[in-house]
């Protein structure tokens, strides 16, 4: 079936989202529950249709994807005292283990069937009306990368979960402090999803696999934690660790655990400076002597003072130049900050012997965010500014006087400009569409992708480098 025809179809739900669900699920994909049977009372109370013979259902996990399309092949009306061995080997190994597990588990649904009928005195009686259905599998739709949210704020709705629809990716979940605006965000982004008001509880759902963390920068850092505790991948914006010795212990803590972490460095999958590694790799520049990289914006609205500007906004163009050139060897820092009032000239030498420099300033005056790098090489340049135009001009290496032949070419990349593109050209040229891809499914992912997202300890040592540059100021 066509993705769109499954999620059309009527769902077939096994309790709520949880252990119990995923049990059940299991059973049914391995084949070993082929049948149900509830009280017919229970039915009315959900306000669900009984199957028909024929029918087909989607049958959802506990995030409330379609892992299967199982079609009904009987529907039998009967109760615990009439139902027949045939109908309870479908569920259970005896007629005595069917009438027991169906006995307890009524059991629990006795108050709210009262309730329901306005009868405080109603009792489950064996010969109570009950439907039991006899189903099979024909049908496990492929598993679509997916991720799940805790935190909805600005940038988790202005960016990553925007950034998740076009990149194809299935968002499982969303945990906020407010259930409401949980379900409201799913909603907003088409997602049917499940909705929580409290981070825990979505940790402990067994269905979700893949976890991205967009809360206030206090809170990453446990948050982290907990997810990593609970098994998940984990996605994480910047900063993760308030300096360089939580991120790498967060990072030991998820390879213990044999998880995934990634951070979120968007501006490595940025197409401009995706492009312009792969220059740098193949040769095209020749040997690589320096750069210069000139990052501003007005920070003054939340950041305090130099710490909190290199870790919260300037920490983007520190990770990408480790990114590009590798370790950095040694560090000089000039501070002319005063309070909220940042501006910084760092000097980096790289292992590689490259040299470099970060012009770095959190001003009113840098009120549009500025951003360009300039890379030198012997055989020659390449700028990328604002993260949107890569400009290469080679030369001869040859040698041969440009004046006297063409010796020389300037490419410039650009992306196509349209009315059409809307906030969905900024998400892919920023990179954010590129990160999630890559986090959510690195086996399908472009290799590029898959080796440019900054893992734990990648992370560790790019805020490693932010105390040495404020170490290193004078």
């Amino acid at each position: 079936m066509h993705p769109h025809d499954i999620a059309a179809l009527p769902r077939l739900a096994f309790g709520a989202p949880g252990e119990f669900r995923e049990r059940i699920v299991g059973e049914i994909l391995a084949g070993r529950k082929t049948g149900s049977t509830n009280l017919a009372v229970a039915y009315a109370m959900n306000g669900e249709r009984v199957p028909r013979v024929g029918e087909h259902r989607a049958l959802l996990d506990s995030t409330n994807r379609a892992v299967a399309v199982v079609r009904y092949t009987d529907v039998v009306r009967t109760s615990s005292a009439d139902i027949t061995e045939f109908l309870a080997l479908q569920e259970a190994s005896s007629i005595e283990a069917w009438r027991t597990i169906h006995r307890e588990y009524w059991a629990t649904l006795v108050a709210d069937i009262r309730t329901f009928l306005g009868d405080a005195e109603w009792q489950l009686r064996a010969e109570e009306p009950a439907i039991s259905t006899v189903f099979e599998v024909v049908e496990t739709p492929q598993r679509v990368p997916s991720v799940a949210f805790i935190g909805a704020g600005f940038h988790a709705t202005a960016n990553l979960l925007p950034a998740c629809v076009l990149a194809g990716i299935r968002i499982d979940a969303i945990a906020t402090t407010d259930v409401d605006r949980s379900a409201a965000a799913l909603a907003r982004f088409g997602s049917d999803g499940v909705a929580y008001g409290d981070a825990d509880e979505l940790l402990q759902n067994p269905a979700v696999r893949n976890v991205v963390i967009v809360a206030q920068p206090d809170d990453q850092a446990r948050l982290a934690r907990q997810a990593i505790a609970a098994g998940k991948n984990v996605f994480v914006e910047k900063p993760l660790g308030r300096d360089g010795a939580e991120a790498a212990e967060i990072a030991l803590a998820a390879g213990e655990n044999g998880v995934r972490l990634a951070v979120g460095f968007m501006k490595r999958h940025a197409p401009a400076y995706r492009a312009l590694k792969s220059a740098l790799d193949d040769g095209s520049l020749g040997a690589i002597h320096s750069f210069q990289l000139t990052f501003g914006c007005d920070s003054t609205g939340f950041c305090a003072n130099e710490r909190e500007f290199l870790t919260l906004a300037a920490i983007h163009v520190v990770d990408l130049v480790r990114h590009l050139f590798g370790e950095v060897a040694d560090v000089r820092t000039l501070d002319n900050s005063a309070g909220n009032l940042v501006s910084m000239a760092v000097g980096l030498r790289f292992a590689s012997g490259v040299i470099g420099t970060l012009d770095l300033t959190g001003l009113p005056s840098f009120s549009s965010e500025t951003e360009i790098l300039r890379v030198v090489g012997r055989e020659g340049i390449a700028t990328v500014r604002d993260v949107a135009e890569l400009a290469v001009h080679t030369v001869d290496a040859g040698g041969i006087a440009s004046w006297r032949d063409l010796t020389e070419t300037t490419i410039t990349r650009v992306p196509a400009e349209s009315a059409m593109s809307g906030v969905e050209r900024d998400l892919y040229l920023r990179g954010f569409v590129g990160e999630l891809r890559a986090f959510a499914d690195p086996a399908a992912d472009a290799p590029a992708h898959a080796e440019a997202t900054c893992d734990g300890h990648d992370n560790a040592h790019t805020m490693e480098l932010c105390d040495r540059i404020l170490a290193a100021s004078y």
